[in-house]
């Protein structure tokens, strides 16, 4: 199989997302809400946890959704177009929150253990902290809109 690293390159330059210190700019007036859940949300760079299928999914029957088992972006897209009103979507992003809120017990459990990983978890602790407040500013921002 010949890759064309050329056209790989353009779709690289297409991307085009700007990203310093992992905190990304996005213009909401070009992506909805559901874009950028999942931006935040899917990259653990950003929102300081890995959020894996099977934690999808626990969120997903958590909100009343049963989705499929598939891509993360398609899963998370899926429970995102359940929400038909604001108070459907601070439900499902205390869910969210407390999901994360879950794994970040995880790490520091893991920093008590093992005292010399708290360095490293550290940042996470503060990315998660960050991503539940771009989630309230989300639903902010949402609810100015409805």
């Amino acid at each position: 199989m010949k890759i064309d690293f050329e056209d790989l390159k353009k779709e690289f330059d297409a991307f085009n997302v700007s990203c310093e210190d992992n905190e990304c700019e996005e213009d909401v007036s070009e992506e909805g809400f559901i874009e950028i859940v999942q931006k935040y949300m899917l990259t653990p760079a950003i929102c300081g946890v890995y959020f894996s299928r099977l934690d999808i999914k626990v969120i997903g029957l958590r909100f009343g959704e049963d989705v499929q088992i598939r891509e993360r972006k398609r899963m998370l897209r899926d429970i995102l177009k359940a929400v038909v009103s604001k108070k459907e979507m601070e439900r499902l992003f205390d869910i969210i929150k407390n999901s994360a809120d879950e794994k970040r017990d995880i790490y520091k459990e893991l920093v008590e253990k093992f005292p010399h990983t708290k360095d490293i978890f550290e940042e996470n602790f503060e990315k998660i902290e960050k991503f539940k407040n771009r989630l309230d500013e989300i639903l902010k921002e949402v609810s100015e809109e409805i």
